[in-house]
């Protein structure tokens, strides 16, 4: 492979130091300047100061000849105002303060300009095209990068925490959007679900997985609409239950949280069911007791997972 380092723009001092915070994601031995590394010699590109380490094993395709057509585009703006309210409403008062933190499946990668913009050593990765190109408007494109979440490019404990928004249901499962949304798991969907989850737990001290509860019988996320209800069989094996997560780390601390302020209906308000019930939900979301929140009368889990202390 090329040791040339590709970049069109300017290097901040931040982004030419950085090549000591990456690691080979397959060596886990640090990289040297132009992101090669010196025990395996396999050596990792960068375009606008985003490092892409999926070695071209992305789960979309894209590239700046692609047509996106209204519909996404409309999806793809209404996402930038879903993550500012998980960050700002949710996530960030649950931070400590200055800590540094991986969005594991940032999407769009605003988490991490609004992290940073207020005061966190944060990171971003994801696995797609799309985002590449969607990256080259952030303030901070060189905290992002391409990589697996399987194999993630960072070293030991680097992260003091972890969030995860709407990742592990897709890991180990074939989706299809035509002729209507389908989804069924994959023969190695369990193994592939632990791994993310060491690989989580490796990286970070806390953990937070947030996800379309399985125990809750109706899917408002993964449908042929935003927004829309899907019924599903308690047995699809697509998204997880509380009780699988907390499987996946028996060694750990494991507990739901309610989804208060993670959770505000925007999309569903779209529809009668989300005009109706936002309200009563949002009460219901605020006064909910943690044994209910992992339970099958909550549509969303929240899960926070700690490293016990001989970890």
């Amino acid at each position: 492979m090329s040791r040339r380092f590709f970049s069109c723009r300017t290097i901040t001092p931040r982004s030419t130091n950085r090549f000591m915070n990456l690691v080979c994601p397959h060596c886990r031995i640090a990289l040297d300047r132009v992101f090669c590394c010196p025990n395996c010699a396999r050596c990792y590109p960068a375009e606008y100061g985003i490092v892409d380490f999926a070695e071209g094993a992305y789960y979309d395709q894209f590239d700046d000849t692609t047509s996106l057509t209204p519909e996404h585009r409309e999806g793809l703006q209404l996402e930038v105002e879903g993550t500012r309210r998980r960050i700002l409403d949710f996530y960030l008062p649950k931070l400590p303060p200055g800590a540094r933190v991986l969005d594991c499946g940032c999407g769009n990668g605003v988490s991490i300009d609004l992290l940073i913009e207020h005061g966190f050593d944060a990171w971003g990765n994801d696995l797609s095209q799309l985002r590449k190109w969607q990256w080259r408007e952030r303030e901070h494109r060189d905290r992002l990068v391409v990589a697996s979440a399987l194999s993630l490019p960072f070293a030991d404990d680097f992260f003091d925490v972890v969030i995860s928004s709407g990742v592990i249901e897709h890991i180990g499962v074939e989706e299809t959007a035509i002729p209507r949304y389908a989804v069924k798991p994959r023969p190695d969907r369990d193994e592939l679900r632990a791994q993310f989850m060491r690989e989580l737990l490796r990286v970070g001290k806390t953990i937070y997985i947030d996800c379309p509860n399985g125990a809750f019988p109706i899917d408002f996320w993964h449908s042929d609409a935003p927004g829309s209800a899907r019924r599903h069989s308690l047995r699809e094996g697509f998204l997880p239950t509380f009780r699988e997560i907390r499987a996946l780390a028996p060694d750990a601390h494991v507990e739901a949280l309610s989804p208060y302020k993670r959770l505000q209906f925007k999309q569903a308000a779209q529809h009668w069911y989300g005009r109706v019930l936002g309200k009563p939900a949002e009460w219901y979301f605020r006064f909910m007791p943690r044994v209910v929140a992992k339970s099958a009368f909550n549509p969303f889990l929240i899960v926070r997972v700690a490293r016990s202390k001989m970890q």
